[in-house]
Order: structure tokens, then sequence, then C-alpha cells
């Protein structure tokens, strides 16, 4: 089962966030108190797997609106998260075995929780009660048949039954027989339904309910620390508790499976034996993912302190997360190393009890904000290649280092903006105008441009983004239909304009062969003389307008012109069409003639956000010029090694 979108309204300083779209990974990228941690939060109150606190008025509800929906109302009906769900094909065939084909009529439901009833999950689906009494009735006899009638639904089906079943005088033979097959066939309606009396809706809406994907949540408030009084975490594991650290701490005594019923009947050399399992496995998921220093090693123990009073001699007990430093051969605790570090091993800590459970959807709050650069790639790389295999993950950040460049359509970007509107979540970071938050995906993009500067080793440098964003996605296109694209190993590296290529090829011409693609209008005088100082090869200059027919062309001339024209339609909502353009020239200034210049970036960005539809709309003509350049750009590239 996956989760397809969910919206959050009316929570903490969320009032209407939209539907926001899930993928395997989605970001939920801000600023400071924008209301991603709401965002998240609202989403575990779903169907929580670790610790939740139950949905009230007074914690959740926005308080400068709580005062005024009282009196109109409103605060009866409002429903905090609502979330939209699809069923796998394989799911599908258990409810069609259950219940009988077509009776789920989407794949798709919903399912929410309101303030009115928090502790009750609300499904939505989408059921045709005829095809399950159709069908039901089909295996009935032809006498239970006829005496039933035509129900509408299931509760008219259970009723008729009922009735039959409960009618019937003793000295009446048929009547009795009637009765019993009627008996006999609510029976195998109370095994579908599940339990005596739930119609049909009660049946679904349990088994969906059953079947939801639990989510997990994760802050750094739930780090562990380093050391604990151990009779406060042991309440804790019973009682809970609200301090986040010692409830922490709870949670791994009760995975490892060193809980003692009391104090008194506790066996510490058992508990010591389970903790040190415990701590061996945690230090082995520790070093398969902390790269920055993997001499570590953790140690969970308990450990007796004898102190005297009144004469007397007593002995406290205290929970230890230490960490052993074997390259430097000393040990410590846990809150003594570095942040960063202590909420990793936290986090894997916390994880443990529900590393084998994929139905399970994981919501990190801000994960490894106090982790060095390269360890926050460290942590993507392993939420994108371990946590998220066969579940889904969201995550909240504002480092650019949590965010992947080629995965920019992951992100969802979180604004506050204001009282009277709220927290909003945008699916699309092209319709946010406000800079910082826009920050951490502009830096994330920035930074894998510094990347392919220099440190790749195979570049194309081409003019603009819109060349990044068609080759790139026609490239990748084309690999995924089994045909040549770029090498995996090759970088494309917008210049920022025709002007700006030289001085590129000033900065990196002599430490990199480059490769460089002109549109066929481009000014090659500066150019001739980055050739001329031995800054780039004249075999390495490749221009667009060598594989299409339009004179000048640009990247924009490899599609076909309606293609183009309707790429430019979608984006700004116009009907142009392609007898008001005049000339055979360069379609960019035939529509810009046409209507008046525009920004022929946005249409690459219209292109990139629709993707799967805008490559199911290209031509073969419009693929076959795409190859074409880029067997050109690939044989261009200077050797692998």
């Amino acid at each position: 089962m996956r989760l397809i979108s969910f919206h959050v309204k009316t929570f903490r300083n969320v009032l209407d966030s939209t539907e926001v779209k899930v993928d395997d990974v989605t970001c939920l990228v801000g600023k400071n108190e924008a209301g991603k941690s709401a965002i998240l939060q609202a989403l575990h109150a779903l169907n929580p797997a670790n610790a939740a606190e139950p949905l009230t008025l007074l914690e959740e509800y926005p308080r400068w609106l709580k005062k005024e929906h009282e009196v109109t109302g409103e605060i009866k009906d409002a429903v905090p998260i609502t979330a939209t769900f699809e069923l796998t094909e394989d799911e599908v065939a258990t409810f069609t075995d259950r219940f009988g084909a077509e009776v789920l009529t989407s794949p798709r439901f919903t399912a929410s929780r309101s303030y009115a009833k928090p502790d009750k999950i609300e499904i939505g689906a989408q059921i045709d009660y005829g095809a399950f009494v159709g069908a039901f009735v089909a295996t009935l006899s032809d006498k239970l048949g006829k005496a039933i009638g035509k129900p509408a639904n299931s509760t008219d089906l259970i009723k008729a039954l009922r009735g039959l079943a409960e009618a019937a005088p003793a000295e009446d033979t048929e009547a009795t027989a009637l009765a019993t097959d009627a008996g006999d066939a609510l029976k195998r309606l109370w095994d579908i339904t599940g339990a005596e009396g739930r119609g049909l809706r009660g049946a679904v809406d349990a088994a969906l309910s059953d079947a939801l994907p639990r989510t997990f949540y994760f802050s750094t408030y739930s780090q562990l620390g380093g050391r604990y009084n151990l009779e406060e975490v042991i309440e804790a594991v019973s009682e809970g508790s609200e301090d986040d650290s010692i409830q922490a701490a709870a949670d791994f005594l009760r995975i490892a499976r060193a809980v003692p019923e009391s104090m008194e009947d506790a066996d510490y050399e058992q508990s010591n034996s389970e903790l040190e399992a415990t701590s061996s496995l945690l230090t082995k998921r520790v070093r398969e993912h902390w790269k920055q220093n993997d001499h570590l090693k953790l140690r969970v123990a308990i450990e007796a302190q004898t102190y005297t009073i009144q004469g007397h001699e007593r002995i406290r007990r205290w929970l230890q997360f230490r960490v052993e430093d074997q390259r430097h051969d000393f040990s410590n605790r846990l809150d003594r190393r570095s942040t960063g570090f202590q909420w990793f091993v936290s986090f894997l800590a916390s994880f443990l009890e529900f590393e084998a459970d994929q139905n399970l959807i994981l919501l990190l709050d801000e994960p490894g904000l106090s982790l060095h650069a390269r360890a926050q790639m460290d942590l993507l790389d392993a939420i994108e290649s371990k946590l998220a295999r066969n579940r889904q993950v969201l995550y909240s950040t504002h480092s650019p280092f949590m965010v992947r460049s080629e995965h920019l359509n992951y992100a969802r970007v979180v604004e506050d903006r204001g009282p009277e509107v709220g927290t909003v979540v945008d699916n699309d970071a092209g319709a946010v105008s406000d800079p910082d938050t826009l920050f951490p995906l502009e830096a994330a993009l920035g930074y894998d441009i510094a990347q392919n500067l220099f440190i790749g080793r195979r570049n194309v440098l081409v003019e603009g983004v819109s060349d990044f964003i068609y080759l790139t996605a026609i490239s990748g296109h084309l690999t995924s239909n089994g045909k040549p694209g770029l090498p995996i190993d090759c970088r494309l590296i917008p210049a920022g304009g025709a002007t700006n290529i030289p001085t590129f090829l000033a900065l990196l011409g002599t430490h990199l062969d480059v490769v460089v693609l002109l549109d066929g209008n481009t000014s090659d005088q500066r150019i001739q003389n980055s050739i001329a100082a031995g800054r780039v090869k004249e075999a390495r200059i490749l221009s667009i307008a060598s594989y299409c027919t339009v004179p000048g062309a640009d990247i924009e001339d490899l599609f076909e012109p309606q293609e183009y024209l309707d790429l430019y339609n979608a984006t700004y909502g116009k009907k142009v069409k392609m007898t008001t353009l005049k000339g055979t020239d360069r379609i960019v200034k035939r529509i810009a003639r046409a209507e008046e210049e525009f920004d022929h970036g946005e249409v690459a960005a219209h292109f990139l956000r629709n993707l799967e539809g805008s490559l199911d709309a290209l031509s073969p003509a419009t693929i076959e010029r795409f190859a074409t350049l880029i067997a050109a750009i690939t044989a261009a590239l200077p050797p692998q090694g």
C-alpha cells in the first residue's frame, strides 16, 4: 500500500496545507518555523507506530481561531489529517478474493482522523454494494434467493436473511428449511465481513484500516542521553514519560528485552547480557552508515553505584550509554560525543524495533541537522538506499546537503504565509517566490554544479539551464528504453549564457578537457580565441545547428515546431496556433514575434515538472534529433580514465 498524498487542515499553524503529493522519498524544504514539523506530526497522528499523544483541541487547534470556530461550529467538523492511499495489485487481489470482483471500484481510498473522534481512523473507500450483494445472492439456493428479493445493499441483505432465519414457525417444515438456509447464509456473510452484524462498509473499512501503513516519527527531541537513573527509565517503560530522552531510553530497554518487571525482581546479569547483544547490533548498524569514524563501538550497560545514607549502605543503578573510540583508546558517555553522532545513534536505536516492518512510513524531522555536510550526504544515501527500500520516507530540512539536485522534483516547499493563510505546501518549487525559502534548493543545485566542475573529468559546457534540462531528461528517456544516452560520468554544466562560456573555458580549459555545445546563433569569435589559446580543442566544439535544418538553431529547434508550441501554450496558458506563426527561423523567435518575448527557462521548467507526459508527447523525429546530438556529444568526450 502506498501513500499518494495527504492534506493537513487546522493543525497548529497549518490552516490548509493544500494536497501534498508523496514520492518514495519526499523532502519538505522550508525556513525555520515554517511549519515543516507540524506537517509531519499531523501525518504521524494518522496511524502512529511509536508513541503519540491523542489529538486534542487545546494542544493542536490553531489558538487564534479556536474561540471563533467554537461559535461558528466549524470546530466540530475539523479534520486535521486526511491521506490518500493506493492498494497494490496483490492487495486488490486479496480484497477481490474476500469481497468479490469490482466491489472496490477504485484502488485508491482516504484515511483520516478528526478532532471529534481522535481515536478512530475514518476510511473513505468507493464501494459498489450491488456487485457484492449480487455475487453473494448468486451463491444462494433458488428458493432463498427468491425469498429475500432484491436487496440494494448489505444492510438490506442482512435484514432479509435475519427475517427469514428468525420467523419460521416450528410446525412449518418448508419454512424451517428456508430458515436454516438463511441462518447458514448469515454465517457465511459473517465469515466475509469478519464480525456478526457487520455490514460491507464496516468490513471494508476495518480491512483497509488494518492494512494501513503505520507512521514512525523521529526528531532531535527523541535523542538518547548518556546516563539515566534506571528506576526512572523502568517506570517509563510501563507508564511512559513526558521527558523525550527518558522515553527514548525506556524504548531502548524494551527493544533489548532487558525490562525487569520491577526493581526487586530484576536479574541484572541477564539484563546486561541482552543489552550487550543489542549494543553489538547497534554498533554494526552505525558502522554501516557512519563514515566519519569507523573505530567507534557502542556499549550499553546497567551499572551500580554504592552510597551511604544515615549509616546504611544503598545501591543506585544507572543505565549507561557509552562510546568506545578504539582509534584513540578511550571511552566516554554518548551525551559527550558530537551532537550529530548522538542524533545518528539515537535514530538507529529507535528504528531497530521497526527495521523489519515494511508497512511503515518514516517521518524524519530535520534529520542530521547537526551533522557535517559530508555526513549529511552519507545520511541521505542511507535514507535512499536502505530506509526507503520497500517503504516511503518523508523528511524535512533546510540544509542543501539533504537535497538531491537530480531529484528536485521530490522537494515540497513549505511556507508560513501568516495568520490569515497559515502554512502552505507547494508541490512545485517554481510557484514559490521567497528566495530564503528556495535557498536550500538553489544551494543544492549550485553545490552539484561545483562538484561537476571540480570533480568530473568528462564535462559538457552548455549555454543555459534549458539545454541542461532537455538533454538530461531525454538522455534518461533514451537509456530507459535501451538506447544510448549520455555516459553516466558525463557532467552537463550550464554556463548561464553564451557570453559566459569563454570565461568558463579560461577557468577550466587548462585543467580539464571540455566539450562545448553552442546554439547556432552564437558568435564564435571569442570561442575561436579560446581555441587559439589552447583552452579547448576545435573538435570538441559542437553546434546545435548541425543537427537540424533551422538556420542558427537553438536547443528548442530539436523539437518539432508544434511540440514546442504545445509546451509554450501549456506553460503560459495560451492557445497560440501554428498558423499564426510566420517564418521558418528559430521557433522561439517565431513565437516571440506573434506574442512577446518569453522566458525559455519557464518552458523547460514546465517540461521537467510534467516530465512523464512531456516525454510521452515527443515524436520519433524529435527523439531521433536529440539521440543524434547526444551521440555526437558522447563521441566528442575525452576517453574515460
